[in-house]
């Protein structure tokens, strides 16, 4: 019984000796648009999503290896288009290859899930990432960092709507714009508006349609016109995604 004990605690403190690694899946990538501001950036995290949630290394490798069961993908990007490699992952089924083990050989699609499908389900905004890191390998990146502005949220409106049309009545803007939805959907967005209102361009003899605009608004004001303003956009803008 002695002799059992002293080898059980043997081997108890051997195992607790040994480093311990858990085995977790692979950390999710959150892509934030606003924070990809050069294409190395871009780059970076369709790399992490090619090795991370694209799950893409499960099949292809960058390099020869024996164990791959996809194409080989070393010096893609100097030879695929950006619309191809777009097609190739989005409808991986409409390219047609053929199975030279058999005889005569026969024709097989591609077999790859749709990435922005599940179960891999990748944003468009992570599809672009992932085609860049692609591109990138022997070829040229032609997607820009601009490209992802379109899928970031719209901005927030913190003013008070209701305190904006009292500002709007003070500063008698009715008077100079009696269709106030055909004006505002000139602008296409909240920065372009404020500048509008506080640094206009036009006006008579020389003087700004608002004098003073900038120093008679407090940020409060003119976080509460911006949010009455947006009441007053045509819904028509509003759907087109204005």
């Amino acid at each position: 019984m002695v002799f059992v004990i002293v080898i059980l605690t043997a081997f108890y403190y051997m195992a607790s000796s040994i480093p311990q690694q858990a085995s977790l899946p692979p950390v999710k990538e959150n892509l934030d648009p606003s924070q990809i501001k050069t294409k190395s950036d871009l780059i970076l995290i369709g790399k992490k999503l090619f090795f991370g949630k694209g799950q893409c290394a499960l099949c292809h490798t960058i390099g020869p290896s024996h164990g791959a069961r996809a194409p080989n993908l070393e010096g893609i990007g100097g030879k695929l288009t950006r619309e191809f490699i777009y097609e190739s992952l989005t409808q991986p089924d409409k390219y047609i290859f053929l199975d030279f083990e058999s005889s005569p050989p026969k024709p097989f699609p591609a077999q790859m899930p749709r990435i922005n499908k599940p179960p891999v389900n990748l944003s468009d905004a992570e599809l672009l990432a992932v085609m860049s890191f692609v591109q990138q390998l022997g070829g040229e990146v032609t997607i820009e960092p601009r490209e992802l502005a379109a899928f970031l949220p719209p901005p927030k409106i913190t003013g008070d709507p209701d305190a904006g049309r009292g500002v709007f009545v003070r500063l008698a803007c009715a008077g100079c714009h009696q269709q106030m939805p055909a004006v505002l959907a000139k602008y296409t967005n909240e920065e372009s508006l404020r500048a509008a209102v506080v640094r206009p361009a036009g006006g008579t003899e020389g003087k700004p349609p608002h004098p003073d605009f900038n120093r008679k608004l407090s940020v409060k004001d003119l976080d509460d016109l911006m949010a009455h303003l947006q009441t007053l956009v045509p819904k028509t803008a509003v759907k087109a995604g204005n």
